[in-house]
């Protein structure tokens, strides 16, 4: 390891404006330069910290970083996102094509990095450094917050669909997002030529239930409820649709000529520091990313 690396200066200023800029300017002024900040700060302390711990993958590290930054602000990682939120893992990333910008610091990094300089403390300094890393890493990615249940919104949506046709796109909903679902698990699963390791996880669909579950051989005998499928012939105007995929529950009623969705109730991250009505931003998100993919227009 070249650990001795860790004391650029440079290095610590920028693990330290990480920390500061997500533990407390973030929290303060929440705006767009804020967010390049962590951007620029992580690009360069992150394949810094890589290069000094895997000194022979200096090159691979830095490439490494610039691709997974591509990916991590593009929409490609949603489906993993959405899987770690639900699994009760708070992760947080805004899509903003302007953050590519802050690539431009990895040359720099790299620069940085090459310098033919030692620098002297003691081992548990180094040690402190490589902690505060991760520590400032992680946070940048799991703003303060917590999962909070929205009762009694009662809110109604009107469709110009008939009631069969708002299941039916609902089920839709819920199959492109356990398809998304099923192919990260089939991309993570660990193979050996060829065939699966035991640890890996699965989908599975319940043809009785109508239910797609989630299991894993690390964790035997539980089963995850990913989606349940709405049996237009079974559900009634009064029956409460528990909707996992959205996080929600609600009423679904309706004819043949319109139907309506009463949203009851909403679980979603808040963090600390946002403000406003947070009812009233669950359910504005509700109505963006769920609503909007149903249905173009409601009343």
């Amino acid at each position: 390891m070249a650990k001795h690396k860790l004391g650029n200066p440079v290095f610590i200023a920028a693990v330290l404006l990480l920390i500061v800029n997500d533990w407390y300017l973030k929290q303060t002024f929440h705006n767009g330069l804020t967010g390049k900040l962590s951007d620029f700060a992580g690009l360069f302390a992150f394949p810094f910290l890589l290069s000094a711990l895997f000194p022979r993958k200096i090159k691979l590290v830095y490439f490494f970083t610039f691709l997974f930054f591509v990916v991590w602000k593009s929409s490609l990682v949603q489906p993993v996102i959405d899987a770690l939120n639900g699994a009760g893992i708070p992760v947080h990333r805004t899509i903003d094509y302007t953050d590519y910008i802050a690539l431009l610091i990895l040359p720099v990094s790299f620069y940085q990095f090459n310098k033919p300089v030692v620098y002297y403390f003691k081992p548990v300094i180094f040690n402190m450094l490589i902690v505060c890393s991760l520590i400032s890493f992680i946070a940048t990615t799991m703003p303060p917050g917590a999962y909070t249940r929205f009762n009694d919104i009662n809110k109604v949506y009107t469709f110009d669909f008939s009631k069969r046709e708002l299941v039916s796109r609902i089920n839709a909903l819920q199959l492109e997002y356990v398809h998304e679902f099923n192919q990260y698990v089939k991309d993570n699963n660990k193979r050996s030529y060829g065939a699966l390791y035991k640890d890996t996880a699965r989908v599975d669909f319940d043809r009785k239930s109508s239910i797609f579950y989630y299991s894993s051989s690390l964790i035997k005998n539980k089963k995850d409820t990913l989606a349940m499928l709405i049996d237009y012939e079974r559900v009634k105007d009064a029956d409460t649709i528990v909707l996992k995929t959205m996080y929600a529950n609600l009423n679904i009623s309706g004819n043949n000529n319109t139907s309506q969705l009463k949203l009851l109730s909403l679980t979603n991250y808040v963090r600390k520091s946002e403000k406003g009505d947070h009812k009233e931003i669950a359910v504005r998100i509700f109505e963006k990313f769920t609503l909007k993919t149903i249905s173009a227009s409601w009343r």
